[in-house]
């Protein structure tokens, strides 16, 4: 009997938010926020005070830093972005 294939999906949140930003990913650093219940949040705080937040929901991204809206999407649709995306 053949089992579906399992796809795992992994990010490099940091690089992506380099990338969106103009900084360095090692600057970006996880922290922890509330939970939104919708998709998977993830929170950054840049070395210079800036805060980020990404929520990914289906495998659309919505991406925001200090409350502003900086990209909404696939990365995988992006060509500067997709890099920051494995798929095995």
């Amino acid at each position: 009997m053949n089992k579906p294939a399992c796809r795992v999906v992994t990010y490099e949140m940091e690089g992506l938010l380099a990338t969106l930003t103009g900084t360095r990913a090692k600057a970006w650093t996880p922290q922890t926020g509330p939970d939104t219940r919708c998709g998977v949040d993830y929170y950054y705080a840049h070395s210079s005070g800036k805060e980020a937040y990404i929520n990914v929901d289906q495998g659309h991204f919505t991406v925001s830093v200090d409350g502003e809206s900086i990209f909404s999407g696939d990365p995988t649709d992006d060509p500067k972005l997709k890099r920051f995306v494995c798929e095995r």
